[in-house]
């Protein structure tokens, strides 16, 4: 019997970290999300299939994800700032308790 590399092993255990702190509401949109993403390329190729399915609500979806998980705004992208800028006001930060984007 051959085990696992330490690798494979140790996202193994944050990814069951991760999932168990998780409600099933949040379980079925980070599913749905993944298999929108599996769908969207042909495995066997690495091709791409139409990404339009992704759509800009999910992709919000997975920005607040982070902020919520503890990245800090200072990291987003300027795309992801504009996304939650769209979704929570000019003052989003404040909603995850921040007094500016670089504090």
């Amino acid at each position: 019997m051959t085990s696992k590399p330490i690798a494979e092993n140790m996202y193994e255990q944050m990814k069951n970290s991760f999932l168990d702190k998780l409600d099933d509401k949040e379980k079925e949109k980070y599913q749905k999300f993944g298999e929108k993403f599996y769908n969207s390329f042909n495995v066997e190729t690495g091709h791409p299939y139409d990404t339009s399915t992704i759509n800009l609500e999910e992709s919000l979806a997975y920005v607040v994800e982070s902020l919520k998980s503890g990245l800090h705004p200072k990291c987003l992208t300027e795309d992801e700032v504009m996304l939650v800028r769209a979704g929570y006001g000019d003052e989003w930060y404040k909603h995850w308790g921040y007094d500016s984007i670089s504090s």
